[in-house]
């Protein structure tokens, strides 16, 4: 479901009793009753070919009386040109009719080209309020009845655009379990509102221009939140915004002693509310005020988003740390106490062994530093990719012995004493972390333990492959092995790698050929990857390893070329914060292509199939009913999508070729669904050796070499993101360049998110 939809729905649920509704634009007949706009000063102006000037502030927002027209005008077009059985305003099927939206607003108002997406987001509002309205008109009380089936009289006399076919497709959506599950979901979300505003429509925008003709400035954004909550008598609209006020109050006083300073969104208005700012919304401000448009205005300074999302990763973590200790029973200060030695060293440098201040009779000599070093490189387990990942460079002492210490910490079988000269993951987490250091960052020049086997001596890294761990291949004894990644060429070892870089430049961008939306992320690479540096992104679960992009991900994907299994995984991270902001994170489960590809070559095929069988079947166990799974696969250098409904025992399958699925596909997915059904008790005896149902399903196809990639990011968004996705990836027979520059675009911006300055 889109978001869209959701904040429709979410429109359409109050608290105790239905929203209040301008159904009266219904009761045309009724004396004393507020009629539909027809703005006939704005059809004057057109017949005598002339247009309304419309003015904007530094926001962008419309302002005066023009401001207020074309906000009406907007609101008639979108009655007009918007069918109300539209699932999602961002359908590609509505293009034609924006377009058509667009030219009406320009042809009667002086709108720069820059405001279109404005005006067309104002447009979808509108028509999710009308729809709304016709709703509870004429439709909610009568939901059941058969007569709901026949347009009202009042729909037909004031609403000739809305044929009898469009309403029965409107009321047909209305009764589906998807609209009454959404509405149920916004009630709920409803009762927990507890600021409403006191004002009408626009009543933040409005208020915003009162006081900036007033003062001829802005008012910061507590003020505006605040204002519109107070009655008429000057009292706050409940005791819980109260409580609210009285912190902007307080808030306010401390800004003007120099005692708070707001940094972003970390300002007063998100002190006072006690939660942050999400992506997209800014509370306070009209919904057409974007985050970036504020601070300009505002000469805000504005954090960094890196910083912004470790604040709130790090807030969430406080929260459970406080709920696990509550549950428990334990006093978070009577346990570090216990916990902290008697004595202490005090030199607090991370750069030497620690060692107690008064030596005790009874401890072991401590024993002396190993003198001699040899160059090294570090690597981590890459748990997603297979495989180690490089991430430092240093010097290993490997004559140290388990009861050596680093930083007053047994160093322990297995592991060496090490020190970082040279970090290329920064924010990489360290296998063994000390008291004071948790990132690779924060411990450079200084001595960590590291893992011996992660360990890699210069002096050996001729005959050292680093690549992921293989089956060994008898008929190449001697031979490096070479695994190949899914979807493009050949991932070298670590010791290729370092050989190729001494004689191998990168490619450089061409930046007059590449869109202006990816030219960022291209500039950034260009200038900080190219050394070989990566970006770590978040992996879809918590537990599991970031995913690492670096230049020739970043290179690939942005010159329309081959892109790799990591590309595909950012993306799939991507689509599932989306879907967790919009609450659909209980429709879909995502299984990583590095889980199930056949990538492997000269490895026993049976016990293959079996190891990525086992992969799915760990992902999918619990898994409840209605819940889909989406697995990109890879096959011989070509892309394709799964779908998956466990409890049908079903499978649709899109290939951008229209090619059937494989040998290998067909038994990785039969055997997995097999066992998983016995896991779950489902069918132990009868359906063991029922073949799973493998459809074939219609799909965009493919025109170039080298696009399967690309089609398959954009099926996973259509399914995702839409109400009816696989309904409408299945009536679609292609995709355009913009379809396909939108996923690129939302994939080079995801990643620059996550980009450390």
């Amino acid at each position: 479901m889109s978001k869209d939809q959701q904040e429709e729905v979410l429109t359409q649920t109050q608290v105790g009793k239905p929203r209040r509704t301008n159904s009266s634009r219904f009761n045309a007949d009724e004396e004393g009753k507020r009629r539909a706009t027809l703005l006939k000063r704005v059809h004057v102006v057109r017949t005598r070919g002339e247009r309304i000037q419309v003015s904007f502030d530094a926001k962008g927002q419309p302002i005066g009386k023009e401001g207020d027209e074309l906000q009406s005008w907007i609101g008639v077009l979108a009655r007009e040109h918007i069918p109300i059985w539209i699932a999602d305003f961002r359908s590609a099927d509505l293009e034609p009719r924006k377009e058509q939206v667009w030219l009406e607003v320009v042809t009667s108002f002086t709108v720069d080209e820059s405001h279109k997406k404005q005006v067309l987001k104002s447009c979808g509002e509108s028509a999710k309020c009308f729809r709304y309205d016709l709703y509870q008109a004429f439709v909610r009380d009568h939901i059941d009845d058969e007569s709901v089936w026949q347009r009202p009289a009042k729909v037909v006399n004031n609403y000739p655009t809305i044929s009898q076919d469009d309403w029965e497709r409107f009321i047909t959506y209305r009764r589906t379990g998807d609209f009454k599950r959404l509405s149920d979901q916004g009630i709920e979300r409803r009762k927990k509102s507890k600021y409403g505003s006191t004002t009408g429509r626009d009543g933040y925008r409005k208020r915003d221009q009162e006081i900036f003709e007033k003062t001829g400035s802005y008012a910061d954004r507590h003020v505006i939140w605040r204002d519109t909550r107070i009655k008429p008598d000057g009292e706050y609209k409940n005791p819980s915004i109260k409580i609210i006020g009285d912190q902007i109050d307080e808030l306010t006083q401390q800004d003007t002693q120099g005692s708070f300073e707001s940094v972003g969104t970390e300002d007063i208005l998100t002190k006072s509310l006690g939660n942050p700012e999400h992506s997209g919304r800014l509370r306070g401000q009209s919904k057409f005020v974007k985050q970036a448009q504020y601070y300009n205005a505002m000469h805000v300074p504005r954090e960094n988003p890196e910083v912004s999302f470790m604040k709130r990763q790090l807030a969430a973590l406080e929260r459970t740390v406080q709920e696990l200790c509550a549950k428990h029973g334990i006093n978070r200060e009577t346990m570090a106490e216990e916990a902290a030695p008697e004595t202490v060293d005090q030199h607090n440098s991370f750069k030497a062994s620690c060692t107690l201040n008064e030596k005790d009779a009874d401890a072991p000599d401590p024993q002396p530093m190993p003198n001699e070093s040899k160059e090294c490189q570090l690597f981590l387990t890459d748990f997603i990719n297979g495989g180690e990942v490089l991430v430092a460079l240093g010097k290993a002492y490997m004559d140290c012995v388990p009861t050596d210490t680093v930083h007053g910490i047994l160093l322990g079988a297995g592991n060496v004493r090490v020190t970082i000269s040279v970090p290329k993951l920064k924010r990489a987490l360290l296998p063994i972390p000390t008291n004071e250091a948790t990132y690779i960052e924060e411990v450079v020049g200084g001595f960590v333990a590291w893992p011996k086997k992660l360990v890699v001596i210069q002096s050996s890294l001729s005959q050292a492959s680093r690549g992921p761990s293989q089956a060994p291949d008898p008929e190449a004894k001697g031979k490096k092995r070479i695994k190949k990644r899914a979807g493009r060429k050949k991932l070298q070892s670590q010791p290729e790698v370092q050989q190729q870089t001494a004689k191998e430049v990168p490619p450089t961008f061409d930046f007059d050929a590449i869109p202006i939306e990816l030219r960022p992320l291209a500039y950034y690479a260009q200038s900080s990857l190219s050394d070989g540096s990566q970006i770590s992104c978040p992996p879809q679960q918590s537990d599991e390893m970031p995913i690492y992009t670096g230049y020739e991900d970043v290179y690939d994907f942005i010159t329309f070329k081959e892109i790799s299994a990591s590309s595909i995984t950012v993306y799939i991270s991507y689509l599932s914060d989306c879907c967790a902001r919009a609450g659909l994170d209980q429709r879909f489960v995502f299984i990583s292509p590095f889980l199930v590809s056949p990538v492997q070559q000269n490895v026993d095929r049976v016990a293959y199939i079996r190891e990525r069988a086992d992969n799915i079947i760990r992902i999918i166990t619990n898994i409840p009913r209605g819940r889909l799974v989406l697995m990109p696969y890879n096959s011989d250098q070509h892309w394709i999508l799964a779908v998956i409904n466990p409890w049908d025992d079903s499978v649709l399958y899109f290939n951008p070729l229209g090619n059937d699925p494989g040998e290998d596909f067909q038994q990785l997915i039969t055997l997995a669904l097999n066992d998983w059904k016995l896991l779950v008790g489902r069918g132990i005896t009868k359906r063991r050796n029922c073949k799973t149902l493998i459809q074939t399903a219609r799909c965009p196809i493919q025109q170039g070499n080298v696009q399967c990639g690309y089609f398959v990011l954009g099926f996973m968004r259509e399914i995702t993101l839409n109400v009816d996705g696989l309904a409408l990836l299945q009536n679609k027979t292609s995709y355009n360049e913009a379809d396909l520059n939108l996923v690129r675009q939302e994939w080079t911006t995801y990643v620059m998110s996550f980009i450390q300055y």
